[in-house]
């Protein structure tokens, strides 16, 4: 058992023993304690959870995973949520490690990882092939490709395959055809005898109606059709034999160790030419006064499957980071469009004669009774009502209003957070134009922000439509092609 074939069952049985390990951790848990549904099948992924965690902190970017949670997750539990999703990419890690350990057991029980032993060589059915074979001698190994031909066929075997050709070569030939006296299709003319290394050329006496490709030409026949005899010329080495068939075409409707590579090729380069004959090169088992073995060149290598497993991680971490980078555009387009909304709703409310506060709390109140009835989150209003229950906590409206702006991230909502500031610290004076003020340069900008979305979209569908284009292109050209 060689090297690479002990590392392929180690691997495998490495994978296997983490999986085992983690079912067997599970079965310690306490009743109580284990998850039932889809949370046991979460807790499954606990161990690639906390792998992830570590890789995090070794990073340093776990307060940017706590932030995008926050901002997602906004008046639920961010840690449960992480945590959800962590155990989420612990199980397509252990489904990983799972398919790999399985892979990796199948093929070095199959043998993919061991170097077999060669006692014969397969000569090719036709043409030359390379074997290419490992030699070892003493304690040295070398690596010697070999060119096989095919196996020679005696005089009788010739002249078997010959008489064979004869009887089968006219029906071949026909292709399509119903006979030979009614030729209108193009014919089939092999270059070689199937099932043996018989060549076979081809010559008509008419080319302009049977070319040397079969294709037959109907329109330089006579009108009652012409005779063309084919001719087929067939060689094996020095054997020649030629055979005529007539047809009648209608009008259409390394250095070191080097001496002992050389001598090594030399013996094996005899023992194929005495055994030309035979389906099987028996290889020799002694060099000189040494044993020499032969083996097949290895298939698989354990090494290969680990770098699979790897890139496969890396693209399901890529692929995770992409859909965060996603998540958190959405978020942002949506703040944007529903900002314009906030500020006419607050100036209306204001204007009616409701305090910052009262009006805050009417439009989160209106938002939490229809929130169900909602297919996605709000996360301006969630974001309101989270400033709403820090207020109802007993934190100073001035500090809620801020951090409401500061969470929103957007330059927009932090010039709204400052003007309720200034008039909690200045008086309500003053604080209506500026809302007024505000909602109109709101809209505008959500205007701009349409047509800018609007340009976006027809830049993305000149692809499809480049497509398309190709796709009428080829309707159209193909066919003029073909007919030429």
């Amino acid at each position: 058992m060689g090297m690479t074939e002990v590392s392929g069952w180690m691997a495998a049985a490495a994978g296997l023993t983490v999986i085992a390990g983690m079912t067997a951790a599970m079965r310690r848990e306490p009743a109580e304690r284990r998850f039932s549904g889809v949370r046991r099948l979460l807790y499954l992924g606990y161990a690639g959870a906390c792998l992830k965690r570590w890789i995090v902190r070794r990073c340093r970017i776990e307060t940017a995973e706590d932030q995008y949670y926050r901002e997602m997750y906004i008046n639920e539990n961010p840690g449960a949520k992480r945590m959800e999703a962590d155990c989420m990419f612990g199980i397509g890690l252990v489904g990983l490690l799972f398919a790999l350990s399985g892979v990796l057991f199948l093929v070095a029980y199959t043998g993919g990882f061991s170097e077999k032993q060669l006692s014969a060589i397969e000569r090719p059915e036709s043409g030359t092939g390379i074997a290419r074979i490992r030699a070892r001698f003493g304690e040295k190994e070398y690596d010697i490709s070999l060119p096989v031909a095919e196996r020679l066929m005696t005089a009788e075997e010739i002249r078997d395959n010959a008489a064979k050709a004869e009887e089968e070569l006219l029906t071949q030939i026909l292709g399509d055809n119903e006979s030979a006296d009614r030729v209108t299709k193009p014919l089939a003319l092999p270059s070689r005898i199937a099932g043996t290394p018989i060549a076979v050329s081809w010559s008509t006496s008419d080319y302009r109606i049977v070319d040397y490709s079969g294709n037959v030409h109907p329109e330089y026949c006579e009108d009652g059709g012409s005779i063309v005899t084919l001719t087929a010329q067939l060689t094996y080495r020095d054997w020649e034999e030629t055979l005529s068939f007539a047809v009648r075409v209608l009008p259409e409707n390394t250095a070191e160790g080097a001496d002992t590579a050389r001598e090594l090729e030399e013996l094996l380069t005899d023992y194929a030419q005495e055994q030309a004959y035979e389906s099987q090169i028996r290889l020799p088992e002694e060099l000189g006064d040494g044993k020499v073995s032969f083996y097949a060149e290895q298939r698989y290598s354990a090494w290969v499957f680990f770098a699979y497993a790897g890139f496969l991680a890396v693209v399901l971490c890529l692929v995770a980071a992409s859909r965060r980078k996603q998540n958190r555009k959405a978020r942002e387009r949506q703040l944007l469009r529903d900002y314009p909304e906030l500020v006419s709703k607050v100036s209306l409310l204001i204007e009616a004669g409701s305090t910052i506060r009262l009006a805050w709390e009417r439009i989160v109140g209106d938002y939490v009774r229809h929130r169900d009835n909602r297919e996605r989150t709000r996360y301006v209003y969630e974001e309101m009502l989270h400033t709403r229950n820090l207020l109802s906590l007993g934190i100073p409206e001035e500090k809620a209003y801020e951090e409401f702006g500061k969470r929103c991230g957007n330059i927009r909502y932090l010039r709204f957070s400052s003007i309720i500031v200034q008039n909690l610290k200045k008086g309500a004076a003053g604080l209506l134009p500026l809302l007024q003020k505000e909602s109109a340069e709101a809209f505008c900008d959500r205007r701009e922000q349409a047509k800018q979305r609007g340009e976006e979209a027809g830049t993305k569908l000149l692809l499809p439509m480049a497509g398309i284009l190709v796709i009428i292109l080829a309707m159209i050209l193909i066919p003029a092609f073909m007919s030429l």
